[in-house]
């Protein structure tokens, strides 16, 4: 085994190109994965089956984008004001202590997201 040989074998683990998270990654993602229109993720539709989705964008820029401030998030995700984006991401956290099924879905997004 020499290093060229390691490098290939491991290449999937460790990508040393990996993508820039961004929010617009992240965006596509939760798109992706809740089979949303980017266009209906950015309106300002109130159905469950968006809000939940922009809710854990939040806070996965939050989380993933610590340099990213709030104001900027909110903008990011369709023009929400930062009041919205911090109530969005304190009801993520709220509900990922109770609902282990959230837990895992933001987990699978999260590998997504890195594998980008």
């Amino acid at each position: 085994i020499d290093i060229e040989m390691a490098q290939e074998a491991l290449k999937d683990l460790v990508d040393s190109e990996s993508k820039e998270i961004t929010p617009e990654l992240i965006i596509q993602v939760i798109c992706e994965h809740f089979n949303i229109s980017k266009e209906s993720f950015l309106s300002s539709g109130r159905s469950q089956n968006i809000v939940q989705p922009r809710q854990i964008a939040m806070y996965l820029c939050r989380k993933l984008l610590p340099n990213m401030n709030v104001e900027t998030i909110g903008k990011n995700l369709g023009g929400r004001h930062h009041t919205t984006v911090l109530h969005g991401i304190n009801l993520i956290i709220e509900e990922m202590k109770e609902n282990q099924s959230l837990s895992s879905t933001i987990d699978t997004i999260i590998k997504k997201i890195n594998s980008n």
